[in-house]
């Protein structure tokens, strides 16, 4: 996979201004032309912007993704697809929250129960246990890559997205590692959409 490579579309700005170091973050504004003075970390911004979006018959969500998101799932809801794929939001809900202190103990973090719902609807069966197969197993380790960011769409009067996006946020200057970068290839080699949104400063010198 090519960083560059600017598919899927996400037709949103990737351009930011107002640069801030608060500690070690990196804040920018989220108004793409830089004039209102709300300030989000990059990933926040995109998620921000994606939300933004109108397109007749569809609303915008997302949500951010833990490095250690599917490991989180296997700890709380287990890993078969099928039985994951079948659950509801309420009964998502449920389980996690009654598994809330063993995920803690581990430093876990799962999306709201929507967006992992709406996760499950948009990989699958399949795909989700061909993820999940790839992040459970021993030998991977602590080797993530997983995207920053889940988007998608839901068209009106539907309860699975019709639009969906896998994301990994870069700053100007920040190098995406090879993880990313194969977690990616490996997400599109699924017939899923990911890639990788570099975001621009307009005060920065181009290459």
């Amino acid at each position: 996979m090519k960083e560059t490579e600017p598919k899927p579309a996400l037709r949103i700005s990737h351009i930011v201004h107002g640069r801030q170091l608060v500690g070690n973050r990196v804040y920018y504004r989220v108004d793409p032309k830089g004039i209102k003075d709300l300030m989000a970390v990059p990933e926040t911004v995109v998620l921000r912007r994606w939300r933004a979006r109108h397109f007749p018959g569809y609303s915008f969500s997302g949500t951010r993704l833990s490095s250690t998101l599917w490991r989180a799932v296997g700890l709380a809801l287990g890993a078969d697809a099928k039985d994951l794929c079948r659950l509801t939001p309420a009964i998502i809900s449920e389980v996690v929250d009654q598994k809330r202190t063993l995920l803690r103990a581990h430093h876990f973090a799962l999306p709201a129960p929507d967006a992992l719902h709406a996760l499950f609807a948009v990989l699958g069966p399949d795909r989700l246990q061909a993820v999940l197969n790839r992040h459970l197993a021993p030998e991977r380790g602590n080797l993530s890559g997983i995207p920053d960011l889940f988007l998608f769409a839901t068209p009106t009067g539907s309860k699975k997205p019709g639009i969906a996006r896998f994301v990994e946020v870069k700053k100007p200057e920040e190098a995406v590692s090879n993880a990313q970068l194969a977690e990616i290839d490996f997400l599109n080699s699924l017939g899923l959409h990911a890639r990788v949104l570099r975001l621009m400063e307009p005060t920065l010198p181009r290459e």
